[in-house]
């Protein structure tokens, strides 16, 4: 019996892994249109096209990066984590509590990651074993853990943070910033994780057919929950670097944020329902978005118009992926009236010809 789980687990792992692959270049279209955007931008204002603000988009999008990073998995699992932002700002209030409390940094941040983990896993929890579904249960954790950090910090702005954790934010290693630096080192991470993992693989057999990986052996609900805590572990280094690049924090931090995390993994090419995803692709989306912010703010653009430039793209995007995944009812049927018609001339043609 065992044997054969193996045998289903390994025919899983391989047709999941040979269906990946053409999701590999799945960001190269969106890198070019980086390249034309920039391009535009740089004709509209000069002073886009320069070191320090490239510098200064990926610094900015660092947290964005790593964040969403955790959310490509967690979305190619056919999940949805909306508590992102709520849980950044619990996380980060809690830490300085623990340093105006007089703790190290070292062990305050032990306490942040652990906790960030729980928070985590807690959605995973409420997803596998309460069968909750995942954008139910991460709205409850949004609104809950956004007013625990509003108790715990009293409304309270935290700031002044020691010095080895402001050089995370703010620091440069031979010109780089710090923040770019680690957010590369994470998206390497993630991508080894993703792609050559079995954890990765596991991953998307859950979100492609969850009973099908169920019968092949895999422990689904185990690898919901290791899912939602490694999001809750990307949320805590996004905010780690935020609250150090700021020098401070407080429990509005991270409002909205889901919407652009969410937006730059479904504009990378991660299937909203699950079953695939892209890292490459979800860091293309989250520079691009990111760079869009900051053209705007150069062409001194309200950040309300921002927002509703995110929104559009999030709506474009998921349209071409249900293009892409043939999942648009009225042009799927126009496509195989297309397809009957052809074979119905085919016929005629032949006893025409002959």
């Amino acid at each position: 019996m065992s044997s054969t789980a193996a045998n289903d687990t390994a025919r899983s792992d391989k047709l999941i892994g040979s269906a990946d692959r053409r999701f590999r270049l799945e960001g190269l279209g969106l890198t070019l249109v980086i390249i034309a955007l920039g391009i535009v931008f740089t004709f509209i204002n000069p002073r886009f096209a320069n070191v320090d603000n490239f510098l200064n988009i990926l610094t900015q999008a660092s947290t964005y990066i790593i964040v969403a990073m955790g959310m490509t998995f967690v979305i190619s699992m056919a999940g949805i984590d909306l508590s992102v932002g709520s849980m950044l700002a619990l996380v980060t209030c809690v830490f300085f509590g623990f340093i105006d409390a007089g703790m190290a940094s070292a062990p305050a941040l032990a306490i942040m990651f652990a906790l960030g983990a729980a928070l985590g896993a807690i959605n995973g929890l409420m997803v596998a074993f309460l069968a909750i579904p995942s954008l139910i249960a991460t709205l409850g954790t949004m609104v809950a853990y956004r007013g625990i950090a509003l108790l715990h910090s009293s409304g309270k702005l935290y700031y002044g943070l020691p010095p080895e954790i402001v050089w995370l934010g703010q620091g440069h290693v031979f010109g780089v910033p710090v923040p770019v630096i680690i957010a590369a080192v994470f998206v390497a991470f993630s991508w080894w994780l993703f792609n050559r993992t079995r954890f990765g693989v596991h991953c998307r057999a859950v979100g492609g057919n969850r009973e099908a990986a169920r019968l092949a052996g895999l422990s689904v609900n185990r690898i919901e929950v290791v899912v939602y805590a490694f999001m809750g572990i990307c949320v805590t280094v996004g905010g780690l670097i935020w609250m150090a690049r700021i020098d401070g924090t407080q429990a509005t931090l991270g409002t909205a944020m889901e919407i652009h995390v969410i937006a730059a993994t479904i504009i990378g090419g991660t299937s909203l329902f699950g079953g695939s995803g892209t890292i490459y692709g979800t860091l293309a989306g989250s520079i691009l978005l990111t760079m869009l912010n900051n053209a705007l703010v150069i062409a001194g653009v309200e950040f309300f118009w921002q927002l509703v430039a995110i929104g559009v793209i999030v709506v474009v995007a998921v349209t071409l992926n249900n293009i892409r995944e043939n999942r648009i009812e009225w042009l799927r049927s126009s496509q195989l009236r297309h397809w009957l018609h052809h074979r119905r001339a085919a016929p005629d043609q032949n006893s025409h010809s002959g």
